[in-house]
């Protein structure tokens, strides 16, 4: 008696998934003079604090920088991100917990 060959193909349930574009950063800013600087909060405790120490730290560097605080959630969103980027010259991104 002749044995039928069965064939099976295994699949992943994960799937397959493209990984999102590689993009390099800007590059960074010579000087901070006049420059306007975002201080990005997700306005957790402490955060104000924060900000109000690294903004005496600037100007005390940078006598003509300007910084605006930015506030929103953890992930900043691509719409937030081009509103942001119109505004200013660079941020800085830190989250209170």
């Amino acid at each position: 008696m002749a044995k039928e060959q069965i064939e099976l193909e295994l699949l992943n349930p994960r799937g397959e998934i493209e990984p999102p574009p590689i993009l390099a950063p800007n590059p960074r800013i010579k000087d901070l003079a006049g420059k306007k600087i975002g201080l990005y909060s997700n306005s957790k405790p402490g955060m104000e604090n924060f900000y109000a120490a690294i903004d005496q730290l600037l100007q005390k560097r940078y006598s003509t920088v300007t910084t605006f605080m930015l506030k929103g959630s953890f992930e900043i969103r691509d719409e937030e991100a081009k509103e942001f980027a119109s505004q200013i010259d660079a941020f800085i991104y830190a989250v209170g917990d």
